[in-house]
């Protein structure tokens, strides 16, 4: 059954432990940046180990309507000319659904472009700071309108006037207009320097940003919160996709949850995120041991038992695993605190406050942590928890609100309901899958067996 076929799916709890060997799909933000840099160049560009999300698709297909040719694609390889500065404006409004990445740097390749495009993203979109961070846009010489109405967040954008100067842009609670104005930036008639005033979050997804600019002919110098681009082509790029590490975060999570676990990841490729490492890093004081084998291409995840008492960790880097995080916490014998992770109630949903929230519906008890001004900014535990489960949640329209759900739901006594599985085309399609090869037993009619798992876990409340 087709995911898009599924809502409410029903997670058993596990009895027997996770194991097996599963795959995961490739990086969606080193797919999204090598689809944006393909258009860009005025050469052929060859992307190995597309991945393919319905947000991937949605950003591929708007690069087609600004002009970007498809020479060839299978499953392996994605070959693409791009159309550097000489596109013209898209005859239809270029869609972005739910993705503020898409919504944003699809609004700055517009600035290149002589004439009016029109970017939209759907309902969801218009209940989040997506426009806040367009400065740029205007700072750098084009210009931009909202025409937003009750269903659609749109804006109009006039490019192809001269395009130069400086621009600063706030990185506190979201990286992606830093990589928008970033990627557009060497296609300008003159010099752009790009300065940001803030604590940035997300800064390895800048770094990113940056070295596969760099990689594919990109003229561009830092300077602490400070770049420096001079007009420059984009020349023709081997894009090798790495595997996606939030994607992960659900495979590791189930690990951590479940204590009896020993998972192989096969065709494992490290995206060399920082993000990345420093994730890793929070699973081995968490008590998920990891081993990687570079020659065999496998990432080997077993469950050891925490190497520290108390683990802190600076959300502030890796906002798309948060919610795995909080998933994680009542179930590991550590206590756990999490902070610096305001704006990741920025995203999709605010994601620090719902999963609390639901978390709380399944018995789990999760403390939240405010800022001095009030924000909810993390969470902290006093260590393992059993809880019951045996209810109803709420995926609230997020694929990762809902894998980091059916995450906590394999630790709960009666497992869960939960709901939001057709929005899993997102990033991980074969999320389902995944849980089915590692032993997880799901039912996707979501109809509400509840059993308790008959062992001496419920001992541990």
């Amino acid at each position: 059954m087709s995911t898009a076929q599924v809502g409410k799916v029903h997670i058993h709890p596990v009895r027997h432990g996770v194991r097996g060997e599963v795959r995961i799909p490739h990086s969606k933000p080193h797919m999204q940046r090598a689809v944006l840099l393909s258009l860009l160049a005025n050469a052929p560009s060859v992307i190995v180990n597309p991945a393919w999300s319905s947000e991937s698709r949605d950003l591929f297909e708007a690069a087609k309507l600004f002009g970007a040719d498809v020479v060839h694609e299978d499953e392996a390889r994605l070959v693409v000319t791009g159309t550097g500065r000489s596109a013209g404006p898209p005859a239809t409004p270029v869609t972005t659904a739910g993705s503020a990445f898409n919504f944003r740097t699809l609004a700055a390749v517009a600035c290149l472009i002589p004439g009016e495009t029109v970017i939209e993203g759907n309902a969801s979109m218009r209940a989040r700071p997506v426009t806040r961070y367009l400065n740029f846009i205007t700072d750098l010489g084009a210009r931009w309108d909202d025409v937003s109405d009750a269903t659609h967040l749109r804006i109009k954008v006039r490019g192809g006037s001269r395009l130069a100067g400086e621009t600063l842009i706030d990185p506190r609670h979201s990286s992606q207009a830093l990589t928008a104005a970033l990627l557009v930036a060497p296609l300008a008639d003159g010099e752009v320097r790009i300065r940001y005033d803030g604590e940035p979050v997300g800064e390895g997804y800048v770094d990113l940003t940056l070295a596969m600019m760099r990689e594919q002919g990109a003229a561009v110098e830092r300077s602490g919160p400070s770049f420096l681009v001079t007009p420059s082509a984009y020349r023709s790029q081997v894009h090798l996709i790495a595997s996606d590490f939030t994607a992960l975060s659900y495979v590791a999570g189930a690990v951590a949850v479940v204590r009896d676990a020993d998972v192989t990841v096969a065709g494992y490729r490290p995206s060399g995120l920082s993000s990345e490492k420093e994730f890793m890093e929070v699973l081995g004081a968490l008590g998920v041991h990891c081993r990687h084998d570079p020659v065999a291409r496998t990432l080997r995840l077993r469950h050891t038992g925490p190497a520290a008492a108390s683990v802190e960790i600076d959300g502030r880097n890796m906002p798309t695993v948060v919610p795995t995080l909080a998933a994680i916490a009542p179930f590991v014998d550590a206590k756990v605190t999490v902070r610096d992770v305001a704006h990741v109630n920025n995203h999709k949903c605010p994601r620090v406050s719902v999963m609390l929230t639901e978390l709380g519906r399944l018995g789990c008890q999760l403390t939240p942590l405010h800022r001095a001004d009030g924000l909810l900014d993390g969470f902290t535990t006093t260590g393992r928890q059993s809880p019951p489960g045996g209810v109803a949640v709420d995926g609230h329209g997020d694929h990762r609100i809902f894998m980091s759900l059916a995450t906590a739901a394999l630790g709960c006594r009666m497992g869960a309901v939960v709901d939001g599985a057709h929005l899993l085309p997102a990033s991980f399609p074969g999320y389902l899958d995944v849980l089915t090869r590692l032993g997880v037993h799901w039912d996707p009619s979501g109809r509400q067996h509840l059993e308790p798992v008959p062992t001496a876990t419920k001992a541990l409340m």
